[in-house]
């Protein structure tokens, strides 16, 4: 299980809930960017992160590639991608990484999208969210031989109403 979060801004509450929660049983934590924490803070122990528009920490790399439950994901804060616009960059990229599955934030909106063969999620915010769902939220990912299953839980890990997904594995 990979549990995906993003866009804190200063809520540390929700990363530490989250971290506690899942620490043990989750093979990777991502964070997408946009926590407004120094890369040095030890909430990071753990987790793995990526800079975002509003981290102005330059020890945040601002894109990574991870590998766990057997796939690798490409991990950005979508900024630099124009992902407001469009997820075709943010695939392309993921693509020349190997990746099949890329992760990011910057929207504050749950997301998941097959852009071009690569599974695209971003798991809303865990702050402030936006659009249709005013939750605050993040993302767990399970990955199966044939399928990719996406839920998204509040801070009270309930799942939310909608927003569960089952997308089949393209790139294996």
């Amino acid at each position: 299980m990979i549990i995906i979060m993003s866009d804190s801004h200063g809520e540390s509450e929700a990363i530490d809930n989250i971290k506690t929660k899942y620490q043990h049983d989750a093979s990777l934590i991502i964070h997408c960017g946009d926590s407004e924490f120094p890369a040095t803070d030890p909430i990071w122990q753990g987790v793995s992160v990526v800079r975002g528009n509003c981290d102005f920490d330059n020890g945040f790399p601002e894109s990574t590639v991870l590998t766990a439950d057997g796939i690798s994901i490409f991990a950005t804060h979508g900024h630099l991608y124009n992902v407001g616009f469009t997820l075709s960059h943010l695939a392309q990229t993921a693509t020349e990484n190997h990746c099949p599955v890329a992760t990011f934030g910057h929207l504050h909106t749950p997301i998941v999208r097959v852009e071009e063969g690569v599974l695209c999620i971003n798991p809303g915010s865990v702050a402030q969210p936006r659009g249709q769902y005013q939750t605050k939220m993040y993302a767990k990912l399970e990955v199966t031989p044939d399928t990719y299953v996406i839920t998204y839980l509040d801070l009270a890990h309930q799942p939310i109403d909608g927003l569960a997904f089952e997308v089949p594995r393209v790139n294996k």
